[in-house]
């Protein structure tokens, strides 16, 4: 009996010491941890992705407004703009426009009304019977509620034989219509 007593109470004391060591270890993780990067973690927590997507923004009044695409789109947690990954976008104006362009990262409101393009953006207009427009920059704002387009950095507009540089742009998706403003220089390549 003396010697099942003693195997107990050697079990008994083990097993006190792995649950304080537990407690302990545990304890000091967690007081380890700044409570600021706990919080920005709950920030920034992502509630869904998705992978390959192709999203079709449609208006009761306009029809289609846009479609985009891309490799990946993460949303948070917090509400804010949704983050994509290679976005890609075509907007359709009047008179069979269609505006059609890719950039590196894009981010996205919570109404999907606004769509920012970020790095590399290369944008190209297309307009029945006439050629192709070529636009670049390194951001471009989409606002599909007023349906312009904008950029606040240089852009190159490039269409064959012209070609424009300006230091902003300002576009109606619907009409097709330009505006440049700040630094603008224009060559004009005369055919032969």
């Amino acid at each position: 009996m003396p010697r099942k007593f003693a195997n107990t109470l050697l079990i008994l004391f083990l097993l006190v010491v792995a649950v304080v060591s537990w407690q302990w270890l545990d304890d000091r993780d967690r007081s380890e941890l700044a409570p600021e990067s706990t919080v920005a973690m709950a920030i920034n927590e992502t509630d869904y992705t998705l992978e390959d997507f192709v999203i079709t923004n449609v208006s009761n009044t306009k029809g289609q407004v846009y479609k985009l695409s891309g490799k990946s789109l993460s949303h948070f947690v917090n509400g804010s703009d949704s983050i994509i990954d290679q976005p890609s976008v075509q907007m359709s104006g009047q008179e069979q426009q269609v505006w059609s362009g890719n950039a590196r990262t894009g981010y996205l409101s919570t109404d999907f009304s606004k769509l920012e393009l970020v790095g590399n953006v290369a944008l190209s207009h297309t307009r029945k019977d006439n050629p192709p427009v070529d636009v670049k920059a390194q951001t471009l704002n989409i606002d599909s509620a007023s349906r312009t387009m904008r950029s606040d950095q240089p852009v190159t507009i490039d269409g064959g034989q012209w070609s424009f540089q300006a230091n902003q742009m300002q576009a109606d998706v619907d009409n097709g219509i330009l505006q440049f403003q700040s630094g603008v220089e224009a060559q004009y390549a005369v055919q032969q």
